[in-house]
């Protein structure tokens, strides 16, 4: 009888320098060493104070910049990138923020103008985002109302679509003779799961009866012969072919998992000659363990999962002698390594604007107290979206790992769900399905950084007179930040300068402004690069992969029967139409003092001090000599929006015993002060901006007199604070 069991293998770390000089060569280190090296190094995370809000809010947000390997803070990158984009793909906002170890925070403006709908909030970093168009964005969706009372939270129907049945053999192919595990998944058209039944025939004869476990997806087992075509045929009629199944190959499977390893099983058809197989073992590109042996018709390989340092998706790829890749399976792995958070209100009830006191406590999975950065918001029920399943954890160990998009990856967390590692099981056999294709020796980069941290721009001179002396020299010039503070900073020789972040933040406020310090008889001209335009190009060639959910049988319509507050404790009505004239647009503190210098410099229109005329405003209306024995001994600038009076003169023959002038219309007008357009203010001043940090603000939280007030309390936001240090 052939010896069907190997005795099960030694494992060997990849850390020791003997496993690499007897087992894998340098090629192959490398390969593996440049394929994760061009792969983005942090993963960002979004949280916002709540998900729906009304027009005319601020959204608050706090980014966690995340090594992409450990999961723990990053602070490698300097600057986010944030832009709110709606679900049209057109960008409504987007502004940069200061990271300080790991962490951004700040706000996010929500016009009174945006229509109402779903918009996402999208972050990127210089080791976050690469050039590339593969890549999974960092998203949140948000959802934004005129009037929360007036929201209806039910979802669009998810029954409309064909449905799309797809098969998924264990570790990638069907060998004859060979047991296999297949793994099967039912979405309709818009994505989302479908419960299904269905008998697998082979020829006319059953072979086995399966139904859906899971959101569509479901398991079952047969070992496919060599003799007959197999079909699947659903209850409702469908029907559908398998994957091809080979004469000849090999097959690849977990066999049990427990607490402290996992058993795979691997086997190849008795034909195949004995060779050495090697079992590689690695979590989100940090390769923990390899084991080795040799496969003759059956084998047995543990791997213990004390290799693996975190939690997460483990990748194990399974390599012939040639160490080519010819299967692989993804496990979830560690489940228990996670924080516990405790919190403790001093109370169970509160009166009205009574102060609540938390209590709040983090361990580890062991008890073990752990100093945590949290962001803690308290808000009305009323503005919670279940329509986003999305959580730190989903987004981090699941959603940022494989692609496609994924029905409620929340539930896979939530340990009220008793099914749910089986079911995250079901869900990498199907979504993280691979039929290994990968050539080690074509691994190139991902992709390129391109983002910057700073402001950097080149400055270039001309001069008609003094060309040869305006090259090759250094050049200083002003930075200015939106509310009027100002620096300097030095060119190199060839014309590049840079803003650092240090100088970034001492700035904030919005734009930055540079201006060339500069004779009159050099014409320069700066260019700095707007990042976003080019992060809009690699997004919208990116597929979305944002998670879904079916509310349609989850939540039922809220009605919120009750007056409506606004931030200033005044209950609104339905709806009231206003027409009013269109105001001058917002412009900061340097761009409005500009604004100012340009309307006193390039306006000559004034009013009399001595008869209250104003001059120089309407053509014809401009005669001020002596009329009226008016000595005009002073005058003044016009306010906008003021009204005045003109008058229109003419001039006739005197026959010396007046003036030669006479008044021939009077009329009230309305002066308008000339306005300028924020290019034109630019090109007059000879300046140039771009976009520096955001300015920051502080979450409104009531003192002791407002807590005292008796008017009603507006806020649907209690509390917002994105910086929650727990200590030792």
């Amino acid at each position: 009888m052939k010896n069907k069991l190997l005795a099960f293998l030694f494992l060997i770390c990849f850390c020791l320098p003997c496993f690499c000089q007897q087992t894998v060569d340098d090629a192959f280190l490398t390969s593996l060493t440049t394929k994760y090296a061009g792969m983005p190094s942090e993963l960002i995370y979004l949280q916002t104070s709540k998900g729906i809000y009304e027009t005319g809010e601020d959204l608050w947000f706090k980014a966690y910049q995340l090594n992409a390997q450990s999961l723990g803070l990053s602070d490698q990158s300097k600057t986010l990138y944030l832009q709110m984009v709606s679900s049209k793909d057109s960008v409504v906002w987007q502004e940069k923020y200061p990271v300080e170890n790991g962490i951004a925070s700040g706000h996010v403006y929500i016009d009174e103008k945006l229509s109402e709908g779903n918009y996402y909030l999208e972050a990127y970093s210089r080791h976050s985002f690469y050039n590339d168009t593969t890549g999974i964005l960092s998203s949140r969706k948000v959802k934004v109302v005129k009037n929360i009372a007036h929201d209806n939270q039910q979802s669009d129907s998810v029954k409309e679509g064909r449905l799309r049945f797809d098969v998924f053999p264990e570790g990638g192919n069907l060998v004859s003779g060979l047991p296999s595990r297949v793994v099967f998944k039912a979405i309709n058209g818009k994505g989302y799961p479908v419960e299904i039944k269905g008998v697998l025939y082979q020829g006319d004869i059953s072979v086995t009866r399966f139904e859906s476990s899971h959101d569509g997806m479901g398991v079952f087992f047969f070992t496919p012969g060599s003799g007959g075509k197999y079909r699947i045929e659903l209850d409702n009629g469908d029907s559908y072919s398998l994957p091809e199944i080979y004469p000849q190959g090999m097959t690849f499977g977990l066999s049990r998992q427990s607490e402290k390893y996992l058993e795979f099983f691997i086997s190849q058809t008795e034909s195949l000659p004995d060779q050495e197989v090697y079992l590689l073992g690695q979590i989100r590109g940090m390769i923990c363990c390899v084991a080795k042996g040799r496969l003759k018709d059956r084998l047995k390989i543990k791997m213990p999962l004390s290799e693996f340092p975190y939690q997460g998706i483990a990748e194990f790829t399974l390599f012939n002698g040639n160490m080519q890749p010819v299967a692989e399976r993804l496990v979830y792995v560690n489940p228990e390594k996670k924080l516990h958070i405790k919190i403790e209100p001093n109370k169970k009830t509160y009166a009205i604007r009574e102060k609540a006191t938390l209590k709040i406590k983090v361990t580890d999975e062991n008890g073990t107290p752990l100093k945590t950065n949290l962001d803690i918001s308290v808000f009305d029920k009323a503005y919670n979206n279940p329509a986003d399943p999305v959580n730190i954890l989903s987004h981090c160990y699941l959603s940022s790992q494989i692609r496609g998009k994924i029905h409620n990856p929340a539930y896979y967390f939530d340990e009220e769900n008793k099914d749910r590692l089986q079911s995250l099981d079901l869900l990498l056999l199907t979504q993280g399905w691979r039929r290994y294709i990968w050539n080690i020796a074509d691994t190139g980069s991902n992709g390129d950084m391109f983002l910057p941290d700073e402001i950097v721009g080149i400055q270039s001179i001309g001069s008609k007179k003094k060309e040869k002396e305006s090259k090759g020299t250094e050049q200083l010039i002003q930075v200015s930040g939106a509310e009027g503070n100002s620096m300097f900073v030095w060119t190199d020789s060839t014309g590049h300068f840079t803003i650092g972040t240090d100088r970034m933040k001492e700035l904030r406020g919005g734009y930055v402004y540079l201006k060339p310090m500069l004779s009159k008889e050099f014409k320069s001209d700066l260019v700095v690069t707007d990042y976003f335009l080019v992060i809009d190009s690699l997004r919208k060639s990116r597929p979305s992969c944002y998670p879904i959910m079916d509310l349609s049988q989850t939540t039922k319509e809220q009605v919120l029967d009750m007056p409506v507050v606004s931030n200033d404790s005044t209950i609104l009505l339905d709806e009231v139409v206003v027409t009013r004239k269109a105001r001058k647009s917002f412009r900061d503190k340097f761009m409005g003092r500009l604004d100012s210098l340009a309307q006193m410099d390039l306006n000559t229109v004034w009013v009399c001090g001595t008869c209250g005329l104003l001059l120089n405003y309407k053509q014809g209306y401009n005669g001020h000599h002596e009329v009226n024995t008016c000595p005009a001994k002073s005058m003044t600038r016009p306010i906008d929006g003021h009204t005045y009076r003109i008058a229109k003169y003419e001039h006739f023959a005197s026959n010396g015993n007046g003036t030669p002038f006479r008044v021939i219309d009077v009329q009230d007008v309305v002066y308008h002060a000339p306005q300028f357009s924020e290019e034109e203010l630019l090109q007059m001043n000879n300046l140039w901006r771009t976009k520096g940090y955001y300015a920051a603000r502080e979450f409104y939280q009531p003192d002791e007199i407002d807590r005292q007030l008796s008017t009603p309390d507006a806020r649907n936001t209690l509390l917002w604070a994105p910086s929650v240090v727990t200590d030792e």
